[in-house]
């Protein structure tokens, strides 16, 4: 998305790097450079970065450690961001750096379709990419998802976990506003009835920062199924704007999410 006088997206493409995933992660420290006002791929420090990427590229049991790329996958990409980002022009404001990375995580390929994405800092935006079935499709969602992230300035590592699940809901009810008639897995994985239920059980904590909590609610690490947090979250947006006369996603996207999650 770029013409002579403007730019509002650029591509920071490190999916050619092989070998095994430590030597992938090592090689893209030595290539990255910093930004400036997005540092090493939106980390103040390379040693932050590290962390990311050790907890993102490698697959966490040690198996199936292979990634299959292409250089025609290059043209895709940059042509699916093209598009997305085209789509969701008219809610940006500066820069946004999209960076792409391999992944061999199995959870990513068998529960993702091969993409995940994580925001670390404003308008900076990290996506990790295993080229299975369904990763096109996926990207573009992910790359919707993230934004809506990237152009808040409320989703920041410490808020609690309230703020968290209306900032993934309005990701999701983002995502289905631009790219309409596939509900992410994600957002179904309990019913509305339900999601209500757990949301009144979760009231005690919402304001807490708690990332064990957090893990257990969104991730599924305890009595929760998997991503109830999400759907949680989704619900109540969707819920946030049917209540509404008229949606402008524009401030929607840098609304402070505790007023929705005080409605």
């Amino acid at each position: 998305m770029e013409n002579k006088d403007n730019k509002i997206f650029e591509l920071h493409n490190y999916l050619d790097i092989q070998g095994q995933p430590n030597e992938i992660i090592d090689e893209i420290l030595k290539r990255i450079p910093d930004l400036g006002d997005v540092g090493y791929a939106g980390h103040l420090e390379k040693r932050w970065l590290k962390m990311t990427l050790e907890r993102l590229i490698p697959d966490k049991d040690g198996e199936n450690q292979k990634f299959f790329y292409k250089k025609e996958f290059n043209q895709r990409i940059k042509l699916i961001s093209e598009k997305i980002i085209n789509k969701c022009e008219e809610y940006i404001e500066e820069m946004v750096h999209i960076f792409l990375f391999p992944t061999f995580d199995k959870f990513a390929r068998e529960k993702m379709k091969g993409v995940s994405g994580y925001c670390p800092w404003d308008n900076t935006i990290l996506i990790f990419i295993n080229f299975v079935e369904g990763w096109e499709k996926q990207l573009e969602e992910t790359i919707v998802h993230e934004l809506a992230h990237a152009l808040s300035p409320f989703a920041k590592h410490d808020a609690p976990i309230g703020n968290w699940l209306i900032l993934e809901g309005i990701a999701e009810n983002f995502k289905d506003f631009i790219l309409p008639g596939n509900q992410s897995e994600w957002t179904k994985t309990i019913s509305e009835k339900e999601s209500r239920k757990i949301f009144e059980e979760i009231q005690p904590i919402l304001d807490q920062n708690n990332f064990e909590k957090y893990s257990e609610i969104f991730f599924g690490t305890g009595k929760y199924p998997l991503w109830t947090g999400y759907t949680i979250g989704y619900y109540l947006v969707k819920r946030y704007l049917k209540k509404q006369e008229s949606v402008d996603w524009k401030e929607l996207l840098k609304m402070n999410p505790e007023k929705i999650l005080k409605v």
